[in-house]
């Protein structure tokens, strides 16, 4: 029989690593994006984010934010 290397030598790990980082680099990510979207989330045809700074009327030291989403979005359950 053929023995075994120990599991925690240096070049086992090593292989491993080579094997991970070969995985992830031939992985597709846009298909598994496609997957992780459930069917009941509602499909966002338009996203706009608006920020807006003004100094504070006080405290020029200060920043006032304002920021602002609009969206449109398409829920096909509710049809």
């Amino acid at each position: 029989m053929m023995s075994r290397k120990k599991p925690d030598s240096f070049l086992g790990w090593l292989g491993r690593q080579v094997g991970f980082v070969g995985k992830a680099i031939k992985t597709d990510v846009t298909a598994q994006k496609k997957v992780q979207q459930s069917p009941q989330e509602p499909e966002i045809v338009y996203r706009s984010d608006t920020i807006e700074e003004v100094p504070h009327p006080a405290d020029p030291k200060l920043v006032l934010r304002r920021t602002t989403t609009d969206e449109v979005i398409r829920d096909d359950k509710q049809q």
